[in-house]
């Protein structure tokens, strides 16, 4: 399938190209929730494998339905992809796959099972804590041991923790620079995402209750705190209310809470008790566009410098 990339999609890519011309560090592209990341990551990978066709690249991440819908989208731009899972919970361990898509929690303790890797691509790159002793970092170190010339690129629309600050910037941070940027501003004006419009909800969540570590809620604690049929089906209504007529709405959860909750709730709300399929909003879509033949110079990109 040809995918047209986004002018900014395009300029993210070619700027990955950029960083490695003059730089040897692990760099940051920072590109809004619904910018499409997945298809930036898909289209770089067809690129390089295009042109130096040995290098390994891994794509970490999370949660398994980031997973899939990373792997999907390489497979919708690339169907001959040779690429592969390890995810426990999508029970499939495709280790010698030239191009891994991983969870995080299934790898953390495999990369001498992996073995080498050229290139790795973190999805949401902001959870990776600044401390040496986690899962990402112990990982992220082996695979550097393995090859001392790995390098790593972050992908997030978030390039800040409230526990250590800007991802690229003080002691033991993983990251060195901004490859790229796009801004939410832009990405409305331009027409690719929806003005915010704030609305006050009838439905509250009480979190008073949830723990934090590491910055982050509970995962256990918020999901009882917060997937509770009740409150999933009062706060479906109020979508239906707001969103009667609209031709579309997306629905999403702040990035505080993301990382670690469950999709439980999203799937509990497709219940017998929802709205009929005539008073139903339409789930949006995001549209991707085929890869333009963008400026690169076919110079060896430096992963080896």
């Amino acid at each position: 399938m040809t995918l047209q990339l986004r002018p900014y999609q395009r300029a993210a890519i070619d700027a990955i190209y950029s960083y490695f011309m003059t730089a040897c560090g692990h760099p940051l592209v920072i590109i809004p929730t619904a910018g499409g990341k997945s298809l930036v990551m898909a289209a770089f990978i067809q690129e390089v494998l295009a042109q130096w066709p040995d290098e390994r690249i891994i794509i970490l991440t999370h949660v398994r339905e980031l997973i899939s819908q990373n792997f999907a989208e390489l497979l919708r731009l690339w169907p001959e992809a040779p690429a592969g899972i390890y995810s426990a919970g999508l029970n499939r361990r495709d280790v010698q796959a030239q191009i891994l898509f991983a969870g995080i929690q299934s790898v953390h303790k495999k990369a001498y099972n992996i073995q080498r890797a050229n290139l790795v691509l973190v999805d949401e790159a902001h959870l990776i804590p600044r401390k040496a002793d986690t899962t990402y970092r112990r990982f992220l170190g082996d695979l550097t041991r393995i090859n001392p010339q790995l390098k790593i690129i972050g992908l997030t629309a978030t390039p800040y923790r409230l526990d250590s600050g800007m991802l690229h910037t003080g002691p033991d941070a993983l990251f060195d620079d901004i490859a790229f940027e796009v801004s939410v501003r832009e990405l409305i004006d331009e027409g690719y995402l929806a003005p915010l419009i704030s609305k006050q909800t009838s439905t509250k969540l009480d979190v008073s209750g949830v723990g934090a570590r590491g910055g982050e809620f509970i995962a256990g604690q918020l999901e009882a705190a917060v997937d509770q049929d009740p409150i999933t089906q009062a706060a479906i209504a109020e979508v239906v209310a707001y969103g009667r007529d609209r031709r579309s709405c997306s629905c999403s959860a702040p990035a505080s809470i993301t990382p670690g909750t469950s999709v439980m709730p999203c799937a509990n709300a497709a219940s017998p008790a929802r709205p009929s399929s005539a008073t139903r909003p339409r789930p949006s879509a995001i549209g991707s566009s085929p890869p333009s033949s963008g400026a690169r110079s076919g110079r060896w990109p430096r992963w080896a410098c």
